[in-house]
């Protein structure tokens, strides 16, 4: 295990090298607003070999006190006054690259559109699928809040009518207790007055007897005064 991952590294690190740019000379660009003359030797006595316009890219391939020796891009080779080469990117050449740049970049961001166009036409369905669905449980939620708020009233309805049957029941019960203290009042006061009629039977039945005792006593008596009467009439006619 240990020798194949430093043999992976060892194969990263080699593409690694392969992939570095080779070793190039300096490169120096002519001067801007110039035509520069490309020469022979280091000096103005030489031949003149051929004119660089400004922004010319050379290769520096030498470097003397007064002059460069440089190769041009169609691979001549010659000698320029050192003071007109710059080794700053001109701004030209500045502002082509970043045009290049641009349209390399908006070419890129074209392509990445047209690949991506699937993925965002598939996002679009999908995000129009969760809003649908999102719709769906938003009515759902209202349903279900609506459906709580009728439970609730339907529930608070139920517990006032319950509380009203729990008072009716209370009302019956006391009503029902009533009921039975006058049924047992009711019975105490008809054994009351059976009682009563019965004393009062008896009194009507003694006061009668006396009654008639005290007429029999009373004829009794007139009788016999009336004998008492009579015998002395018939004596005294003697």
């Amino acid at each position: 295990m240990k020798k194949r991952v430093i043999g992976y590294f060892g194969f990263v690190a080699l593409l690694f090298f392969l992939c570095l740019p080779p070793v190039s000379a300096e490169t120096g660009y002519v001067s801007d607003m110039l035509l520069l003359t490309l020469r022979a030797g280091p000096g103005n006595e030489f031949s003149v070999l051929k004119t660089l316009t400004s922004n010319t890219p050379v290769e520096i391939l030498e470097k003397g006190e007064h002059f460069f020796k440089v190769n041009t891009k169609d691979g001549q080779e010659g000698w320029v006054q050192k003071q007109y080469i710059t080794f700053d990117l001109p701004s030209t050449l500045v502002i082509a690259r970043m045009k290049k740049r641009i349209e390399e970049l908006e070419t890129a961001n074209k392509k990445l559109v047209e690949s991506q166009s699937p993925l965002m036409e598939s996002m679009e369905t999908k995000k129009k699928h969760y809003e649908e669905r999102i719709a769906m449980l938003d009515t759902s939620l209202k349903q279900a809040i609506k459906e709580k708020n009728g439970l609730a009233s339907t529930l608070d309805k139920t517990r006032k009518k319950h509380e009203q049957f729990l008072k009716q029941s209370e009302d019956t019960v006391r009503i029902i207790e009533e009921n039975r203290a006058m049924k047992e009042e009711n019975t105490r006061l008809s054994k009351e007055l059976a009682r009563f009629e019965e004393e009062n039977n008896d009194f009507l039945k003694t006061a009668m007897m006396k009654w008639f005792l005290a007429g029999a006593g009373v004829l009794i008596a007139g009788w016999l005064i009336g004998r008492s009467v009579g015998g002395g009439r018939k004596s005294y006619s003697l």
